[in-house]
């Protein structure tokens, strides 16, 4: 009796660790959302005004509050309450969080590309931004995207500004790196000439930061705008439900206003 009690004691516990792998493949799960009602997300807490974490820790933003209004809309939906857990990661990560199921979405101003759309699943565009560059009050060198090319950029590492300052014409020692306070750190102390990054996050920078100025008429191609990223496999009744909160408040100037607040709070105004 006791073999057989342990040997169904061990495949109890095999059964149970199987439910428990099956459950955490489905990240992004519209379902598991609303069965476990808890939505985790993943982002990267240093692109303010959408992401970037308070005195206190908290991570805030734009992409923040937006995410509030899909978790209370789903809420509503089901008749439950949702709740969402922040994963703050390198921006590079975030994309292997989502394919490894660590994470349900990605929101962290995140530029719908086709190269990224092969990997994940995007919702529609909420948010649009041109890219600009951040240089040193007193850089006079920089006038246009051919002294651009020539000088020592910097750009967060897996964004689509990295991929511009490493394509073929432009300085070869150009850097790519993980944290926006290090590029921020490199032009103060002269190692790098600019910081090609997208207009509010520069806006949001020089309103923090004294000696630097922004460039805003070198033309760069656009992309797609921001969407929310989930699971190519699991995430479609997701991305559906954050479309239809896309389109509402879009529509009723929600969104336009979430941004309006975002920003000045993050400036401090």
């Amino acid at each position: 009796m006791k073999h057989s009690n342990a040997l169904a004691g061990i495949c109890l516990g095999v059964v149970m660790a199987l439910s428990l792998s099956s459950c955490t493949s489905y990240k992004g799960d519209l379902s598991t959302i609303v069965s476990t009602k808890t939505l985790v997300v993943g982002t990267n807490a240093e692109y303010s005004p959408f992401e970037y974490t308070n005195s206190a820790g908290k991570i805030m933003g734009f992409d923040v509050d937006f995410m509030d209004l899909v978790a209370k809309s789903l809420g509503t939906k089901y008749n439950t309450t949702i709740s969402i857990t922040w994963k703050n990661m390198n921006f590079d990560g975030l994309i292997g969080s989502l394919q490894g199921n660590q994470i349900d979405c990605i929101a962290a101003a995140f530029s719908i590309t086709d190269e990224r759309a092969k990997s994940v699943l995007f919702s529609d565009s909420y948010f649009s931004a041109s890219t600009v560059v951040v240089t040193s009050s007193t850089n006079t060198t920089i006038t246009d995207m051919d002294s651009l090319k020539t000088s020592n950029c910097g750009a967060q590492l897996g964004t689509v500004q990295a991929g511009y300052i490493q394509a073929d014409g432009w300085n070869t020692k150009n850097k790519a790196l993980a944290s926006i306070s290090d590029l921020i750190l490199a032009i103060q102390s002269n190692t790098l000439d600019a910081l090609v990054v997208e207009k509010p996050v520069a806006e949001s920078i020089i309103a923090k930061q004294t000696g630097l100025k922004m460039i805003d008429t070198i033309k760069f191609d656009d992309d797609g705008g921001y969407g929310i990223a989930s699971n190519k496999d699991t995430g479609t009744d997701l991305i559906a439900a954050i479309n239809e909160v896309i389109k509402t408040n879009t529509d009723n100037g929600v969104l336009d206003q979430l941004y309006i607040d975002a920003a000045n709070e993050a400036s401090g105004n």
